[in-house]
């Protein structure tokens, strides 16, 4: 991946809810840097939301690298416990 191909997303984290949204802003910085500074000083007083500005060559590898934010979106909590109870051996 060159510096030309990175793709820029938005994610706004709500941890308490552990739900990530996630804006696709392609090849365009300027405009996913001004979408950061926006929602940036609209959540700045909520210690449960985290804001970051991401690079990736695509969704799907975001989502393998940065995985704590997209964790609790694609499964069910009880799968999750499930499977670390699992792995610890206690299930």
């Amino acid at each position: 991946m060159s510096p030309a191909n990175v793709q820029h997303f938005l994610v706004i984290y709500d941890i308490a809810a552990g739900e990530a949204i996630v804006e696709h802003f392609g090849e365009a910085y300027d405009e996913a840097l001004a979408a950061y500074e926006a929602a940036e000083r609209a959540n700045r007083d909520d210690t449960n939301v985290e804001v970051v500005l991401l690079g990736s060559d695509s969704r799907e590898t975001l989502e393998r690298t940065h995985s704590s934010y997209f964790r609790l979106m694609d499964k069910h909590i009880d799968q999750i416990v499930a499977k670390e109870l699992e792995e610890l051996g206690l299930r």
